[in-house]
């Protein structure tokens, strides 16, 4: 059993809503206090999820409440969010605000097929992301994944 803690992770593509859409705080904290007290530790978002909302939740329901090494988040470079090289760098500075961390563990290369390769190719997508895991993650150098 002790295995699979180590490869479970917490999905925040779906929470908890209120019933005027904003997620539920309460509710949610509760499956963050479980989901860390039965020992699992990594949490997955991404810019969009829940219409923008995960990313904060998360900021409120886990990073605010737990030490930072006790989590692993991952966050993704969705090709939704940008049209430019030069929109990646805000839109990772705005994710880790969102997250209210200073640096991510994982950073995927969102939803990859042919057309979605070809645009992080052209806005050097994939060269933005390794610079910023130099400058962001010297320190502990966790992985760019290409996902």
């Amino acid at each position: 059993m002790e295995w699979s803690k180590k490869k479970l992770g917490f999905g925040c593509m779906r929470l908890p809503l209120l019933e005027n859409g904003d997620v539920d705080a309460t509710l949610f904290s509760k499956m963050v206090d479980l989901f860390m007290e039965r020992g699992f530790t990594y949490f997955d978002t991404a810019h969009g999820y829940v219409s923008g909302k995960s990313e904060p939740a998360l900021k409120a329901c886990l990073t605010s409440r737990y030490p930072r090494e006790s989590y692993t988040i991952t966050d993704k470079l969705s090709t939704h969010h940008f049209q430019s090289q030069e929109e990646i760098r805000p839109l990772f500075e705005s994710q880790l605000a969102a997250v209210g961390v200073d640096y991510l563990d994982f950073y995927l290369m969102h939803a990859q097929d042919r057309n979605i390769f070809e645009k992080f190719k052209q806005c050097h997508a994939y060269e933005t992301a390794l610079q910023l895991k130099e400058e962001r993650w010297a320190r502990s150098s966790p992985p760019v994944v290409l996902a």
